[in-house]
């Protein structure tokens, strides 16, 4: 079964959100200071992107590849 634009958009949402906390929490910043951070990433484009399908990961995940992209180990999760 497809998921539904709502509930694809939903998945994004929350992943964004748990995101922004875990910077906020791992930085010591404020979640505006945080969120501005997770929109400059590959990681947030990648998730953005519906075709992608990054929305269906947990957010745990997609926080470790932000991890890998800050620490510049992008390779890992970038298919060619």
């Amino acid at each position: 079964m497809k998921a539904s634009s709502v509930n694809i958009n939903k998945s994004i949402q929350v992943i964004s959100l748990y995101l922004v906390h875990r910077i906020s929490e791992e930085e010591n910043c404020s979640n505006e200071v945080a969120l501005k951070k997770l929109l400059k990433t590959m990681t947030y484009e990648l998730l953005q992107d519906k075709e992608s399908e990054l929305y269906a990961e947990s957010p745990e995940y997609v926080w470790s590849m932000l991890g890998d992209e800050k620490n510049g180990n992008i390779e890992s999760w970038i298919k060619e």
